[in-house]
């Protein structure tokens, strides 16, 4: 009986063994369990945090983004009204908020030429550059830049614009804007013919064009150039492509080609009025002078051309 009691003490120890060792493993294999549970608990956390910081910066940039296009759009209207500092206000804040944005930069270029700050406005075009805008783009910017300080630098820049991308109407005309400047008539022409080429819409082709004939003599063809430039005009102004400032140079031309003063007088008091800074003055003037010397009727420069250059070129050098 002794010994039958020592075996079933024996193998109930055992069992009692195995039983704790059991135990240890399940013991174990919870605590195992729990480990990885806080494990993948500080994991969610952890993405969590990673996903909010996500939107969070996410929904700053948005922010960025449409007040960006704000300013953005409202130097642009500044930009059209002639209200150059309060463009270059708009861009230069724009500027800030998203600084690797060229297109802002490049308007900007353009507004601080309009106000004759010319080592900015280069500076904004090279960088607009280094940031990805379009190489004619800015080849552009910096030949109007440069159009009546270094003639030769502008014509450089214009010629590589054209390079650049021959398709565009716009760089064709600044290429003939700088041509003429310097006495190539026929190398004008035919840069403003290539635009008018490309493009069956814009009103300053045909009013080029108009300017050229009128010099060479060719008096009908002028007038005929005029008539396509006011036939444009119309549809451009509903659209809102052109600036006021423009549209009455190119009604003012039209009636001087027709020898209709007293409504040039009209526009050309609107010119008057509407000009908003020295840059805006000197291209102007350049134009109506340029009309009046190539019809012979340079005793109209005081009628028309005077005024304005009192009011703005005096101190131009």
């Amino acid at each position: 009986m002794a010994r039958e009691a020592g075996a079933e003490g024996q193998a109930a120890a055992q069992v009692a063994g195995d039983l704790a060792q059991q135990a240890r493993v399940l013991i174990d294999r919870e605590q195992e369990a729990a480990r990885i549970a806080e494990q993948q608990v500080e994991r969610v956390k952890q993405l969590n945090e990673k996903w909010e910081a996500i939107l969070r910066d996410l929904d700053e940039r948005m922010n960025t983004l449409v007040e960006v296009a704000y300013l953005f759009n409202q130097g642009e209207a500044a930009y059209r009204a002639g209200s150059y500092e309060k463009a270059v206000e708009y861009l230069s804040r724009a500027a800030e908020l998203d600084q690797k944005n060229p297109r802002v930069r490049y308007r900007l270029g353009r507004s601080l030429t309009n106000l004759g700050k010319d080592d900015e406005a280069a500076g904004q075009f090279q960088h607009a550059l280094e940031l990805g805008l379009p190489a004619d783009a800015g080849e552009r910017g910096l030949a109007l830049l440069y159009r009546y300080s270094q003639p030769d630098l502008a014509l450089s820049h214009a010629e590589t614009a054209v390079s650049r991308d021959e398709q565009s109407p716009y760089n064709w005309n600044c290429l003939g804007l700088v041509r003429r400047d310097s006495g190539d008539f026929s190398g004008s022409k035919d840069a403003h013919v290539r635009a008018a080429q490309l493009d069956q819409e814009m009103v300053t082709t045909p009013f080029y064009l108009a300017l050229l004939a009128a010099r060479s003599q060719a008096f009908a063809h002028a007038g005929d150039r005029s008539t396509e430039a006011m036939g444009r005009l119309a549809v451009e102004e509903r659209r809102g492509r052109i600036k006021p400032l423009w549209a009455a140079l190119v009604r003012w031309a039209d009636d001087v080609l027709r020898g209709a003063y007293a409504d040039a007088d009209e526009y050309a008091v609107i010119l008057q009025r509407s000009c908003t800074s020295q840059r805006r003055a000197r291209e102007i003037c350049d134009h109506m002078d340029f009309l009046l010397r190539s019809l012979g009727r340079e005793e109209y420069h005081d009628r028309y051309v005077a005024s304005i250059e009192r009011a703005w070129l005096r101190n131009d050098a």
